[in-house]
């Protein structure tokens, strides 16, 4: 879904930060809608902007490290 944002000069790390990015929003996505705790979406998507970068920060290590 990213990749569309990115132009045909983006290097690769900046390839390999969408595609981090991407799984970010895919953990996010699975544990929102996993979750029933009565708050609202504009409280959820709070929680998940404060979580985004330090998600895909995780991500992004484990890749680099392979």
């Amino acid at each position: 879904m990213l990749e569309n944002y990115l132009l045909s000069t983006a290097t690769h790390e900046e390839r390999q930060r969408v595609i981090a990015v991407e799984a970010a929003l895919e953990v996010i996505k699975a544990t929102l809608s996993d979750t029933n705790d009565g708050n609202g979406v504009s409280f959820q998507l709070q929680a998940a902007e404060k979580h985004i970068k330090s998600l895909a920060d995780a991500i992004q290590n484990a890749i680099d490290k392979k």
